[in-house]
């Protein structure tokens, strides 16, 4: 008999067969030996301040329109857009039009 320990975690992050992530701001789906996945979700406005990570971060977009400005450079991304951001980099966000994401770290 096949068991999995701690038991499976399922969910739709979109539209899919298994029950939606919700609407809130941020779910952590993994946090395991210091690496993170975290979706979030944005309204349209919405920023995040300037930060930086100890780590590179890989947002992807699952959803919507950003403006993500990494050292004082900001890319337009959309759903199915990536960008990886080095370990340091100072980094903001401005929410174009509502928006899913994951951040990798």
């Amino acid at each position: 008999m096949l068991t999995t320990s701690p038991p499976l975690k399922t969910g739709s992050l979109l539209t899919g067969a298994h029950a939606r992530a919700g609407e809130q701001k941020a779910l952590v789906l993994l946090d395991k030996n210091g690496q993170k996945v975290i979706f979030k979700t944005f309204g349209a406005g919405e920023i995040m301040p300037t930060h930086h990570a100890n780590v590179d971060v890989l947002v992807t977009v699952l959803a919507g329109r950003l403006i993500i400005t990494v050292v004082d450079t900001p890319t337009e991304v959309t759903a199915g857009d990536y960008l990886v951001i080095p370990a340091g980099a100072p980094h903001a966000l401005e929410c174009v039009e509502a928006a899913r994401i994951l951040i990798f770290k």
